[in-house]
């Protein structure tokens, strides 16, 4: 849960630089987060980055995608957590 009481629902990648998370990937996580999860807010985070097609599909479903920069932003208390990220 969020701080304002929302579901969240985060998916980890663990991925390599060179491996970036694709757009197979966020349909797999967009097939369930909302239907099975209830989750208010989705979001994937990864290690590396996202392919466009990735993206694109995240923006058409409402998940939200934090890459590493942003991973680490956040972890460094500088960046959004993933329950403000506006993707």
């Amino acid at each position: 849960m969020t701080p304002d009481g929302l579901r969240l629902v985060i998916q980890c990648k663990q991925y390599r630089e060179a491996n970036r998370v694709g757009s197979q990937d966020l349909q797999r996580f967009g097939g369930t987060c909302f239907t099975v999860h209830d989750a208010d807010i989705a979001a994937v985070i990864t290690t590396s980055t996202f392919t466009e097609p990735a993206v694109a599909y995240a923006e058409q479903s409402g998940i939200r995608c934090l890459d590493h920069d942003m991973l680490f932003a956040w972890e460094a208390g500088i960046g959004p957590a993933p329950w403000q990220a506006d993707g």
